[in-house]
């Protein structure tokens, strides 16, 4: 009898065991659709206005600016600024434009640009320009046996699989104007910051303030610095995070930091570190207490809406499966690259998708608020998904229905724009993205068409009045968005 019930209670063992097996494999099962649903045309729609034709800087085929950000100056003069990563940075008034620095020429000799990603990326103005007439600058440098703050400490291999060495620096400095209302610059600059970057792609990205800070709160004049993880040339080792620096907390890389650029408390003592960032006092003395959040791929872009509850949105560009845009939050963990969007992600393989286990809570992951999917077909036809191309929540006057959007577009060959309200930005939740709607007079029309091009590299920028720019590394043009006619 005894015999009896050990065979049933090994049976029962055997069973169950196999049914846990099963549903693991079935848990882990290979996504091949992410997103059933389609995203769909919404009932709002806009009009494109031209600004404003930045000369042309490059040679033969490739002569068109490439404008890569747009913003003002914070100091009520109504100028706009426009880079061309080319190396000059130009002011717009009366919809003309004016070399204000050509920051090739003032930085060194070592000035690297390529017609990917590297060159003059961003730049922004401290919250008191109109007084104190600092602003900040990123750009690429050749090493040059320069020492970088923070050096690459992997192995860096080629897309054979090969050991190479490091690609460039990028370098982040402070420039003082001496006439903050003049529109040709003039005064002195200081490096505060050199990262080595261990590819030519996925740099440094946006450098921002919040300018829903006041005087009186923590988080006035501290900026912000958006990295991506190094480069995808990694491959055969892998392009899902490389490095695997997205998890790792001693390496900028991967990461939003945030620095006090007064102060001086840093290994280099040429910045500060706010005691309030989160990874301050965490007790392993190889965390960098820059890092504000991590788990980031390739964060190109963040504002914050100037409106509503002041949310911060950050996107990041997918490798292969999605586009996300992110709630901005202090200490967050976005999961590359163990997640791409809310998916598990293979490092060996990087277009397999699978389900979150049953036990992911534990691992503390922020996710998008809003994601959308690769679409790749097989002709290159339809609608392709590149890279997501992160914008602002409209808070102008000059289209009432569209306060309270976020409007952001990808680069893809169809140069669509999309919107989602802010207040459906929850974490937790995925708001429903809808594509806005882009009219040429009263022909329904795309940014492709307008700039005649097969790619769009749209950015969007933002003046002080909340209306929103759109420009193109295609055709190197400022256009504001207006009114549908």
């Amino acid at each position: 009898m005894k015999r009896f019930y050990l065979i049933l209670f090994l049976g029962f063992i055997l069973v169950a065991t196999f049914s846990s097996l099963l549903l693991s494999n079935i848990s882990s099962a290979q996504i091949t659709k992410l997103i059933p649903q389609k995203i769909e045309k919404s009932n709002l729609s806009i009009g494109l206005s031209e600004v404003v034709q930045i000369p042309v800087s490059g040679t033969a085929e490739n002569r068109v600016a490439r404008l890569n950000f747009l913003t003002h100056a914070g100091d009520g003069s109504g100028r706009l600024f426009v880079n061309d990563m080319r190396g000059k940075l130009y002011v717009i008034n009366n919809h003309k434009a004016y070399v204000y620095m050509d920051l090739k020429k003032l930085v060194c000799s070592g000035f690297s640009y390529d017609t990917g990603q590297q060159g003059f990326a961003y730049f922004t103005f401290h919250p008191e320009f109109a007084k104190n007439g600092i602003f900040y600058t990123v750009h690429s440098e050749e090493k040059n046996n320069q020492v970088p703050d923070f050096p690459v400490t992997k192995t860096i291999f080629d897309n054979k699989g090969k050991v190479k060495e490091s690609s460039h620096h990028d370098v982040i400095r402070e420039w003082k104007a001496d006439n903050p209302a003049a529109n040709i610059f003039s005064g002195t600059f200081r490096e505060i910051l050199r990262i080595e970057q261990p590819y030519p792609d996925h740099n440094v990205g946006q450098l921002g303030f919040n300018p829903n800070a006041k005087p009186s709160d923590a988080d006035y004049g501290m900026l912000y610095i958006a990295l991506a993880d190094g480069g995808s040339d990694g491959f055969p080792v892998s392009k899902t995070d490389p490095l695997n620096v997205g998890q790792d907390l001693s390496t900028p890389l991967g990461k939003i930091l945030r620095i006090n650029p007064f102060g001086q408390n840093s290994a280099n003592s040429k910045y500060g570190i706010p005691q309030n960032n989160p990874f301050v006092q965490d007790g392993n003395p190889k965390t960098l207490g820059e890092i504000w959040a991590y788990g980031l791929r390739n964060p190109h872009r963040f504002s914050w809406d100037t409106g509503g509850t002041g949310k911060m949105l950050i996107v990041d560009v997918g490798q292969v499966l999605s586009e996300e845009i992110n709630l901005g939050i202090k200490g967050a963990n976005y999961g590359w690259g163990n997640r791409e969007g809310t998916w598990v992600v293979d490092e060996k393989n990087e277009n397999a998708a699978y389900p979150l286990p049953k036990n992911d809570a534990q691992y503390g992951y922020t996710y998008p608020v809003a994601q959308y999917e690769h679409d790749r077909p097989k002709d290159w036809s339809g609608f392709y998904a590149i890279a997501i191309a992160g914008g602002y929540v409209y808070r102008g006057k000059a289209i009432p229905e569209l306060v309270g959007q976020y409007i952001f577009a990808d680069f893809g060959h169809d140069g669509r724009f999309f919107h989602v309200p802010v207040d459906e930005l929850v974490n937790g939740k995925q708001a429903r993205i809808k594509e806005l709607k882009i009219f040429d007079g009263t022909r329904e029309t795309s940014l492709l068409k307008i700039i005649g091009s097969d790619r769009s590299d749209v950015r969007f920028g933002i003046d002080e009045a909340g209306e929103i720019y759109v420009t193109s590394k295609s055709d190197g043009k400022v256009r504001k968005i207006v009114q549908r006619k």
